[in-house]
Parts: structure tokens; sequence; C-alpha cells
């Protein structure tokens, strides 16, 4: 009776049903993983919350390419081998970390160019590989996606992004993998 239901709140259930997913897929049945991805992180913000793909920042291909050059800094470290895993997390991770929680929340610059929702969404992130690793290694998970936001809002595309995590995914410097 006290207490008022916020609006905003149903949009973070998505958030916790990918920490269940994520913790049981990555313990248990780490092949996967991919999947439970895409599907916490594409269907439900497509599918359930009706989402168009351009609201999630799919959209200004061009921009997005040019930011997301910079990507190329991880080529001398890039093991393919992972490719088609990193590929799928890559993009279904940005795709909710950045554009869903972009598209359902206001934002506003704190300082230079860490905005807010970069900062929540990021800090989520982060708890994501901490949780999953254990190991304080996972900070630097926290800076990858710090620097994706700070490509996603510049670029307004979620093809920088995309292309950054997917260079650090594939790089020597991701423990994930190892």
């Amino acid at each position: 009776m006290f207490l008022k239901r916020c609006e905003r709140c149903q949009f973070m259930k998505p958030y916790f049903a990918f920490f269940v997913g994520e913790g049981i897929s990555v313990t248990f049945f780490p092949l996967f993983e991919p999947f439970v991805n895409v599907i916490c992180l594409v269907v439900v913000p497509v599918l359930v919350y009706r989402k168009r793909f351009e609201e999630l920042g799919v959209r200004n291909f061009k921009k997005g390419f040019l930011y997301g050059i910079s990507a190329f800094v991880f080529l001398p470290f890039i093991n393919l081998i992972y490719f088609p895993v990193a590929l799928i997390d890559a993009f279904s991770q940005e795709l909710f970390f950045k554009g869903f929680f972009y598209s359902v929340f206001e934002n506003e610059y704190i300082f230079w160019k860490i905005s807010r929702l970069n900062l929540i969404s990021s800090f989520l992130y982060f708890l994501i590989f901490l949780t999953i690793s254990r190991s304080l290694f996972s900070f630097s998970y926290f800076l990858v996606s710090i620097i994706c936001g700070v490509l996603y809002e510049e670029s307004d595309s979620i093809v920088a992004p995309f292309m950054f995590h997917l260079g650090f995914f594939l790089s020597k410097f991701s423990g994930i993998w190892r």
C-alpha cells in the first residue's frame, strides 16, 4: 500500500535473468553459454520488451565502424580459436548492456565523457565477470565496458563497442578464456 511500484524497475528484471543464466551456464554447461547470452540479452529486449534494433543501437554503421577501428589495437594479440563464441558474446552483451540499457533509462554525463548509464552498466557487467572468475582481473572488464560505453555514446552505434569488445575478447589480454 505504501510502496509505489517503479515503472522503470520492470526493465531491471532481464539483468537478474542474465545473472542467473550466465552463472548456471558457465558453471555447469560452458558450451551453452553463448546461447544463454543470445536468449537473455537479445531475445528478451527484442521479443519481451519489443525493442526495435534501431532503438538498441543497431544504426549508424559507418560512424560505428570508424570508431570501432580502435579495436585494431588488439590485432597483434588476437587468438582466433575462440572467434565464434566471442562473436556471439560480444554482440549480445553489447546489444544488452549498451543498446537495451541506454534505450530504457535516461542518461546524463557525470564527468568528461563518462555518463551515469555507462558507469552503472559497466559496474553490472564487471559484477558478472567477478562472480564467474572470482578474480580481481575482472576489473579489466569494467574498464573495457567503460571504453565501449564511450564508443557507443560518441558513435551512436552498437558497431563501435561491438568491434572493441570482440577485439578484447579475442586478445591475449582477456583472461576469461583461460
